[in-house]
């Protein structure tokens, strides 16, 4: 005998059946429809910064120290220490009071009191960048003119590194003229003291002279 089943049963049966078909097809379908995620080295979809580039600085002009009217000529040399390129570091050189620039070489600009320039640098490489400046009027009281070169990226304010060179101006060496110690000459002897020592070598002379006088004017012993 055949079996009969309910419309609603019939409507129950066709309804399981097709939320399965729809997951089987949920599952089956390509990894490449799935919605993109972000890879470890990116962050929310977007490239991470690179590492800051492993560099060295140096800031020269061969002198100890100046004065007004001296002419400088500053060398300044950036290495690439590290093992990546390094691309649009961005290098200055502070241009302090009382020294005015005169030229900078490799399109250096002067602005805000520093020197800039932008270089592209291979790891392994260096570039070396060349000012000259002459020394005007400086303040009183400063005793040491001083000049700082640094390198950072471009798009970060933040140097990743520095250095500095420093010339003596005249008020410096003033002072430390006045805090070195002088030579101290030998005390005068007084002179009671150089006479007290004549008087004393008289009086011993005088002393064993009559010694000897007294001596002589003993009577001699005749013989028996």
């Amino acid at each position: 005998m055949a079996e009969t089943r309910s419309p609603g049963t019939a409507r129950r049966a066709a309804a399981v059946c097709g939320a399965g078909a729809a997951l089987f097809l949920a599952l089956a379908a390509p990894a490449a429809a799935s919605p993109h995620k972000p890879r470890p080295h990116e962050e929310g979809g977007k490239k991470a910064a690179e590492p800051a580039p492993t560099l060295s600085i140096s800031v020269d002009n061969g002198r100890t120290s100046a004065k007004e009217g001296d002419r400088l000529s500053y060398t300044v040399t950036v290495r690439n220490i590290g093992t990546t390129d390094a691309s649009d570091l961005r290098l200055t050189q502070s241009l302090p009071a009382g020294l005015k620039l005169v030229s900078a070489d490799r399109d250096g600009k002067a602005k805000a009191g520093h020197v800039t320039w932008t270089v592209d640098l291979k790891a392994g490489r260096n570039a070396t960048f060349h000012t000259t400046a002459v020394v005007q009027a400086t303040p009183d009281d400063l005793l040491r003119l001083a000049t700082v070169a640094c390198a950072s990226a471009e798009t970060d304010d933040k140097p990743i590194v520095c250095a500095t060179h420093s010339d003596q101006l005249p008020a410096g060496a003033a002072v430390a003229d006045a805090a070195r110690p002088s030579a101290t000459p030998a005390p005068a002897r007084p002179w009671y003291v150089l006479a007290g020592a004549g008087l004393l070598v008289l009086m011993v002379f005088g002393l064993w002279t009559g010694r000897l006088t007294k001596l002589g004017d003993r009577p001699r012993r005749s013989p028996s």
